[in-house]
């Protein structure tokens, strides 16, 4: 399978992302402390993050319209993030204010990892109701993860599949409940370790074993697996097949908030009309972009500079 080639920048598409919105507290290290110890941090930053959120703004400056469906407080940080995001061009109408504090992250970051606690706060009454307030048409992208209510989740995937939309689940942070989920999206991405978990079973990467997960999970013939590897690229796994997809040698800085810019720039463009190839080779490079500076959605890269690098690495 040979990807099309790229012909240059071209907007369009829909994508709807249901999912999280959160203030990021990030703070960033040579290394992250191990437990009970203390290391010294090199600056605090406060930034929108969750995951709803930054994959939103992932699919706008891949050139996709975007509407979030999301829920935030009523203080003063759910109107900032709610500002700042409408700022990145995110259609904001569909989010709403609730009683509960806005979500908040504290982010540890160095070179080689992150750690990550997420505390809920209004992300937790995203429900069915707010999940299905946005119409979709056929060719739009419905995209969720897991930092909601399965139950909205559930909805939302059902409203989509009803309207002929695609479905896109990151199935992230790590959680058993994306399993519930698995039938009703059109591609799953995940990295590693959440592969690891929804398929039971740790057998390595080599082309086989992805196979088998795919089928451990249970997904069918129309479905595609999408697995992210870090430096190593991506594979897109079918049935009976795989595509690898080669990472790019960067300097890393922070890896918070790349599997999402890579799911927002892959979701405008399959919205676009790129194959899933085409639109997880740009994905790939917008996340090698993304991790060259500190942040989630700050990090995210337009698509002017993404299609710059693919054009560097063909040259």
């Amino acid at each position: 399978m040979t990807p099309r080639p790229f012909t240059g920048l071209k907007d369009g598409g829909k994508v709807v992302v249901l999912g999280s919105v959160n203030v990021d507290l990030i703070v960033s290290a040579v290394r992250l402390p191990k437990a009970g110890e203390t290391v010294e941090g090199r600056g605090l930053v406060r930034q929108l993050g969750g995951k709803g959120a930054n994959q939103a703004v992932g699919a706008v400056r891949a050139g996709a319209a975007c509407t979030l469906l999301a829920a935030v407080g009523s203080d003063a940080e759910g109107a900032t993030m709610t500002a700042t995001l409408q700022d990145y061009g995110v259609d904001v109408s569909k989010m709403i204010p609730v009683g509960s504090p806005t979500g908040a992250a504290l982010v540890a970051t160095s070179p080689h990892d992150n750690q990550i606690i997420v505390v809920a706060g209004a992300n937790s009454k995203v429900d069915a109701g707010l999940a299905k307030s946005v119409e979709v048409m056929p060719g739009d992208i419905c995209l969720t993860q897991m930092e909601t209510p399965v139950s909205a989740a559930t909805a939302f995937f059902n409203m989509a599949q009803s309207a002929g939309a695609t479905t896109v689940l990151n199935a992230a942070p790590s959680s058993m409940a994306a399993r519930e989920l698995l039938p009703l999206c059109d591609i799953l991405v995940v990295n590693e370790a959440e592969l690891f978990l929804l398929a039971g079973a740790d057998e390595g990467l080599k082309d086989a074993a992805l196979l088998s997960y795919r089928d451990r999970m249970g997904m069918s013939g129309r479905q595609a697996l999408v697995v992210t590897i870090g430096a190593d690229g991506l594979a897109i796994v079918r049935s009976g097949s795989v595509l690898r997809i080669p990472g790019h040698n960067v300097d890393v800085i922070d890896t918070t908030g790349a599997g999402d810019c890579f799911c927002g720039y892959l979701a405008a463009g399959l919205a676009r009309g790129d194959d899933l190839a085409t639109a997880a080779i740009e994905a790939n490079a917008a996340g090698s972009i993304a991790v060259q500076t500190l942040g989630a959605a700050a990090s995210i890269p337009n698509r002017s500079a993404v299609l710059e690098r693919l054009r560097q690495c063909s040259a």
